[in-house]
């Protein structure tokens, strides 16, 4: 069986230097176009701008779209105007309009002044919707049919269109006023008579998104009705362009990972990790650890008051980090829980109830397990302090403190996304510091009142 090798810069400089500009052609028709430009971010720059003279337009504009932002600055940087023309002509508009919106704007304008009168206007439109909507990241290249077309003239159609289009399987059907009346599949229309009217074969119901629509919306839309490509339409039902699975893959992995980075108590980054620059994550890190810092205060505050209760039995302080990193823990389980159901189930405030049941009874079932654990443990192997203010009352304490603790953390990290999501703040960005600050202070305070009632201090 042959074994893979992976892709390196030394094969493409072999050809390079033997100058076999047609092997260099025939290695990139044999290989993966991503794998490709993985290996070609390496390159010299000067060998980068000799690829772009020798290869297929096609391939060349392909590549393009896979580099990274810089390397596609510094090309533009070098590339005449005629050739950054041509290669726009062979990338899809939503892909351009995408590296032209994070350029600097002396490379934007370049770009803008290269392209044709109908791509440059085609851009401008894609430019011109909100950041996030539906609208900035559709593309308008598509195959659109009348509904007076035969299935005749709809192949010749397609054959003029889908050269270029994001995809020719689905088909979108419009009136004379370019209103969305219908879709098709290609499939569906391949088997009829050449004579056969779009408008009596076509499905009428077609699922679609308006430009204003959110981007996040829109990748619902598409995960609800399991379709691969949705139509958007402006406020006049007009045809404007389609979203295609693609462009929502995008759109899931940017939504996780700026969820991800609220939930981390995090302020989501326009870049990667690796791209960010240690002042650019020291801004989205810092607010967040003064506002953790600040909170932290009821915590102390909590643990001043007390303060004669752990004088009298000193042994209960040691037992603090456990408490409140077990009541943490269950609040985060929970809150992470809920949130991913708020973004997949549609979990809102008619669901509360049931949540908190359910909470409940996981709280019940994991606290008698806690329970016990912890009355053994503390039991038989106390330590000197312990020993001294009695190591059975001692285990109940804290074994009753973490079961209640933890209850409250589940309670309240199921509780609160629902909350937050129903006066119209995003869930994940104040779940983290603000369950954080409300489980640490309640864990503790059931802790103490516990103590103090139990022990008689």
């Amino acid at each position: 069986m042959e074994q893979y090798e992976p892709l390196n810069t030394e094969e493409i400089q072999r050809y390079i230097v033997a100058k076999d500009m047609q092997g260099l052609r025939d290695y990139f028709d044999d290989h993966n176009i991503i794998d490709l430009a993985e290996v070609c971010e390496e390159l010299h720059e000067r060998d980068l701008l000799l690829l772009f003279k020798v290869l297929r337009k096609d391939v060349s504009a392909t590549l393009f779209t896979y580099f990274t932002q810089d390397t596609k600055e510094e090309l533009i940087r070098h590339l005449t105007g005629p050739d950054i023309m041509i290669m726009l002509e062979n990338v899809a508009t939503d892909d351009i309009a995408d590296f032209i919106g994070e350029m600097p704007a002396n490379l934007a304008k370049e770009i803008l002044q290269a392209a044709s009168p109908q791509t440059r206007d085609e851009i401008n439109q894609l430019l011109s919707y909100k950041e996030g909507t539906a609208g900035s990241i559709m593309s308008t290249d598509y195959v659109e049919l009348q509904d007076t077309d035969t299935v005749q003239v709809a192949i010749k159609k397609i054959k003029q269109q889908g050269k270029m289009a994001e995809t020719i399987n689905v088909c979108f059907v419009i009136d004379s006023q370019r209103r969305l009346i219908g879709s098709i599949l290609l499939k569906e229309f391949l088997f009829e008579q050449r004579d056969v009217l779009i408008s009596e074969i076509m499905d009428r119901d077609v699922i679609r998104v308006e430009t204003v629509t959110d981007q996040e919306e829109a990748a619902e839309v598409m995960s609800k009705y399991d379709v691969t490509v949705v139509p958007v339409v402006n406020d006049e039902n007009r045809l404007i362009g389609i979203i295609t699975v693609d462009d929502i893959i995008d759109v899931i992995e940017e939504e996780v990972t700026e969820d991800i980075h609220k939930m981390a108590a995090v302020t989501p980054l326009e870049d990667s990790y690796m791209e960010s620059g240690v002042l650019d994550l020291v801004r989205a890190r810092l607010p967040w650890l003064l506002i953790l810092m600040i909170s932290g205060t009821f915590t102390s505050a909590i643990i001043s008051g007390y303060e004669e209760s752990l004088m009298a039995v000193p042994a209960l302080s040691g037992f603090i980090p456990m408490i409140m990193g077990t009541a943490g823990n269950a609040g985060s389980q929970a809150s992470t829980m809920v949130i991913r159901g708020i973004a997949v189930d549609g979990l809102d405030t008619k669901d509360v109830w049931k949540v908190l049941f359910k909470e409940f009874c996981i709280s019940v079932i994991c606290g008698i397990a806690l329970f016990g654990i912890n009355v053994v443990r503390i039991s038989m192997f106390p330590s000197a302090l312990v020993a001294a203010a009695g190591a059975v009352k001692v285990a109940i304490v804290v074994a009753l403190a973490v079961v209640l603790a933890m209850s409250a953390g589940k309670m309240t990290g199921g509780l609160l996304p629902i909350l937050v999501k129903a006066v119209g703040l995003d869930p994940a960005a104040v779940a983290a510091p603000v369950i954080t600050t409300l489980v640490d202070a309640l864990s503790l305070f059931i802790y103490f009142r516990i103590a103090v009632s139990f022990l008689g201090i």
